[in-house]
């Protein structure tokens, strides 16, 4: 994916955003080296508020907490970067980044409420003076985290669009298609694409909506838009343009294999099971082979 960033010299920085309607503040006080955030964040920058969902508060001198101290309750390692501990209390989370085939110590030791509501994170500049605060995976992680624990919603692997003022998903996993079919709805006057790879699904209104995220994929795509959810398809590469409404089990099943539930929260883990049963039954779900090429979209519009 490639990297783009936001520039800053300062000694004190604040700054708002907006993702899925969260409100989420971040702050810190640096002196003496850069600081980047990655570029996508602009298109969700809004005016300050007073109260924030999620708080992120940056520190760059205090020593790292012990990690030895926490017990571990779940891993992404080796293949991912990140690890969950609580403490015996279970007070508070750690969550500890690091890349276990190079790294032997931890370079970013994130502090959590138990609400995943309020974080310190703990870091320190690159070797270049450059500070990146919100680097992967700690944003979504922060994000996915606060929604499932406090019964907001889920964030879903999936691309997002809109159409006559309704959003259509196009859920899948790694290679499925969501980049492919999101730059052929960009060929379309008729339609807007909110995001390419990961959209947050809550409810709004008495309806269930869904929202573009900064999490973009390879065709870059990242809007601050939301729209109610209309179809929800759940694609594959195909030789034809074919759509099979699927059972809301089969459904479900497929939203929790595509989501980003806390497996390390029983109640929130509880929650994403439940909620995707709940967009299972209230919409309209598919199996979708699609070619590529705007055939799928004269499809779509059809069905």
């Amino acid at each position: 994916m490639k990297n783009n960033y936001i520039f800053w010299h300062s000694i004190t920085m604040k700054h708002f955003f907006s993702i899925g309607e969260l409100k989420i503040f971040l702050e810190l006080d640096v002196r003496g080296f850069e600081i980047f955030l990655d570029e996508a964040l602009e298109a969700f920058a809004v005016v300050p508020f007073d109260v924030p969902d999620i708080r992120l508060q940056v520190d760059t001198t205090s020593s790292f907490p012990s990690v030895a101290a926490y017990k571990e309750i779940f891993t992404s390692n080796p293949e991912g970067l990140w690890t969950i501990l609580e403490d015996k209390d279970k007070t508070s989370y750690l969550i500890a980044l690091q890349n276990v085939a190079r790294e032997t110590e931890p370079y970013k030791v994130i502090k959590a409420d138990r609400k995943f509501t309020d974080f310190i994170i703990y870091t320190r500049p690159n070797e270049e003076g450059i500070l990146l605060p919100l680097e992967y995976p700690l944003a979504d992680l922060a994000v996915s985290g606060h929604i499932n624990i406090n019964k907001i919603g889920i964030i879903l692997h999936s691309a997002c669009i809109t159409l006559g003022g309704m959003g259509y998903l196009f859920a899948g996993v790694s290679g499925s298609g969501k980049s492919t079919i999101s730059e052929i709805w960009q060929k379309d006057d008729g339609a807007e694409v909110l995001t390419d790879e990961r959209v947050i699904i809550r409810e709004r209104d008495n309806d269930l909506w869904a929202f573009g995220t900064p999490w973009h994929g390879t065709s870059e795509i990242h809007k601050n838009i939301g729209a109610p959810i209309g179809k929800i398809f759940f694609i594959k590469h195909g030789r034809e343009n074919r759509a099979v409404l699927i059972s809301r089990t089969d459904a479900a099943n497929r939203l929790m294999v595509r989501c980003f539930p806390t497996f390390w929260n029983r109640a929130g883990m509880e929650f994403a099971l439940d909620f995707c049963s709940r967009v299972a039954g209230a919409k309209d779900c598919y199996e979708l082979e699609f070619v590529n090429d705007t055939s799928v979209t004269k499809y779509i519009k059809n069905l």
